[in-house]
């Protein structure tokens, strides 16, 4: 009786889970389906970044190398070129940056469109700016750094990635600008006017963040003013002529030009220790004393407050590095530096709107996007107060007859003025008008020194060479005569 009461139940159970196989599919049963299944380019990937976290930068590179020709339609071809680059930027040497500047330039090329492509352009640009060098020393780095941050500044205008940059692009350029300043120092030191005055129009022009902007513009008014006053001591030791006509040319330009650095650097750097000294020189000459804008003086203090200096262990070990560390620390944390060329017009509230404005990146390419130029001066030839470019010489002409001046002047007795169309002009007019413009070209060049007096002033030396004391007499010399206070045009 027992056995029929379990029988019964084991039958019924037997039935039902037949009656489940009749209404339900059976399962295909997968053999691996319990195991962990990984895609093998992700297996690569990972181990990759493992080696990479530990250091292990030449397996990486290996594993990486191996994914990207073994599965080249991979999900993580992008990344994985992109961990190349990385690999060799970690490393650090020279040869490694250089392999991993080519590996980021790659990535852009292949992937210009992915998020990444922006770290890579700046970390392009960080190579280089990694290896900069000081002012006195080799600028190739820093002009490729320089560079390479307009690049990206143009193409990535805003962001966080955007502000370092534009921070990276001031301490570039300061460093830059300060090669050119010193180069213009020992222009000045030698008596090299023209040469030094060349190299203070560029740092003036390039790097109006520099953070010894005002200084350059000092040195660069004090040295057309000396140049004015040679060439009126020489336009008054010399008789009518084409020369004497030259000199006072010469004389004039350079007076204005002094006029106008003076007056744009009591504009743009109201809170310079040079601003009384430029106002003393102005008032000499009888000119307007200009008033600086809120927006200039409010420009001014920000660039001051934001130089840092170094500490003392960077200045004690600095003169053995090679790194330019005082440039980078006194460098501008303010303003936009320039990303295009700057025009060749301007005035300095548009220049102070401009550097404290809206990055140039996110301007309009039609209108003004820069700083306005400090200085109208044209990019070939030479600053002649005719505006006549130097032409290029044929022949060679001797000029050192015997007869001097007059034998050039006759020369010039017939040429054509440079305005005049020159299909019209003979051969001889061609020539005389070439001649004269080299010989003006000359003259511009070559500032006359003086054979009475070292230092021929147009001013009181407090005016040309401030911290000089004027009451000190020269022994055996003529006191140095200055003409009328309204500057070398003036009374002629």
């Amino acid at each position: 009786m027992m056995r029929r009461i379990w029988i019964f139940p084991l039958a019924a159970a037997l039935a039902f889970a037949n009656a489940g196989c009749l209404f339900s599919h059976p399962k295909n049963l997968n053999p691996l389906a319990g195991l962990p299944s990984v895609q093998p380019d992700r297996t690569l990937f990972n181990r990759a970044m493992k080696d990479l976290a530990h250091n292990n930068y030449t397996v990486a590179r290996l594993l990486l190398q191996n994914l990207i020709q073994t599965y080249p339609d991979s999900q993580y071809l992008a990344q994985a070129k992109l961990a190349i680059a990385n690999s060799w930027y970690r490393e650090g040497g020279a040869s490694d940056l250089a392999q991993a500047e080519a590996q980021y330039r790659d990535f852009i090329t292949f992937f210009p469109n992915m998020p990444e492509a922006r770290e890579a352009q700046l970390r392009i640009a960080m190579i280089h700016f990694r290896q900069i060098q000081k002012p006195d020393r080799d600028p190739t780095q820093a002009l490729e750094a320089q560079r390479d941050l307009k690049t990206f500044l143009r193409n990535y205008p805003t962001g966080l990635m955007s502000k370092k940059a534009r921070q990276m692009l001031r301490e570039t350029d300061e460093v830059l600008a300060d090669g050119i300043f010193r180069t213009a120092e020992f222009y000045a030191i030698q008596g090299n006017y023209r040469a030094e005055q060349s190299r203070l129009r560029q740092v003036i022009k390039q790097y109006p963040l520099f953070s010894h902007g005002d200084e350059a513009m000092a040195m660069l008014a004090r040295s057309y003013l000396i140049t004015s006053s040679r060439y009126s001591w020489a336009e008054e030791n010399t008789p009518k002529g084409l020369y004497h006509t030259l000199f006072k040319q010469n004389a004039i330009g350079d007076f204005k030009q002094a006029q106008n650095y003076l007056t744009r650097l009591i504009e743009r750097y109201p809170l310079s220790p040079q601003v009384p000294w430029a106002k003393r020189a102005l008032a000499y000459y009888h000119k307007p004393i200009p008033t600086p804008t809120p927006e200039a003086i409010a420009f001014n203090r920000a660039e001051i407050a934001g130089r840092g200096k170094l500490n003392r262990w960077d200045r004690w070990t600095g003169m053995l590095r090679g790194r330019p560390l005082k440039q980078l620390a006194r460098a501008d944390k303010v303003g936009n530096p320039l990303l295009r060329n700057p025009s060749s017009a301007g005035n300095e509230n548009a220049e102070i709107a401009a550097l404290a404005g809206t990055p140039q990146s996110a301007l309009p390419s039609g209108g003004a996007t820069g700083p306005l130029a400090f200085q109208s001066v044209p990019t070939g030839g030479f600053a002649d107060p005719n505006n006549v470019s130097t032409p290029t010489a044929t022949t060679a002409t001797d000029y050192s007859g015997a007869q001097g001046q007059d034998t050039v002047s006759g020369q010039f007795a017939n040429a054509d003025p440079p305005d005049k169309d020159l299909t019209t002009l003979t051969p001889n007019q061609l020539d005389a008008l070439q001649a004269k413009q080299m010989l003006a070209a000359e003259v511009h060049r070559d500032v006359p020194v003086p054979h009475k007096l070292k230092h021929h002033l147009l001013a009181p030396s407090e005016i040309l060479h401030p911290g000089i004391s004027t009451g000190k007499k020269l022994k055996g010399k003529k006191a140095p005569v200055a003409p009328s206070p309204a500057g070398p045009s003036g009374g002629r």
